[in-house]
């Protein structure tokens, strides 16, 4: 009987870790959409941006994030906004993974540019 109390509390423990790591690995971010046009202002993007782009803790963190729109209400939308890490700006991809009924989540990626082949 110990060791099956043992055992489940090993399990409860390992869900607990399983579950926290995922949610720090996550880097996506949900807000709810605004006026007639049903989209997410682009300063609440920029700033959701700025704040959860480095959740991975792989990522640096940018300082600055620029958008010139904000995000419309349907899966698959996205802006490329501008993302100053120190002195380098990079393109920041922000897409529209999931809509539900007002509340929008959307995830971060770092536009990587194409080297020419020689």
């Amino acid at each position: 009987m110990k060791r099956i109390v043992i055992a489940l509390a090993v399990a409860a423990v390992l869900a607990g870790v399983a579950i926290t790591g995922w949610q720090v690995l996550d880097n996506t971010s949900t807000a709810t959409v605004q006026g007639e046009d049903r989209t997410v202002p682009r300063d609440e993007v920029a700033q959701k941006a700025k704040d959860n782009f480095a959740r991975p803790i792989i990522e640096e963190a940018p300082d600055k994030v620029s958008c010139p729109r904000g995000l419309r209400a349907k899966v698959y939308d996205h802006v490329r906004c501008t993302a100053t890490f120190g002195d380098e700006r990079k393109t920041l991809i922000v897409s529209v993974t999931n809509v539900d009924g007002d509340r929008v989540t959307f995830d971060y990626g770092v536009e990587e540019k194409e080297t020419e082949k020689k």
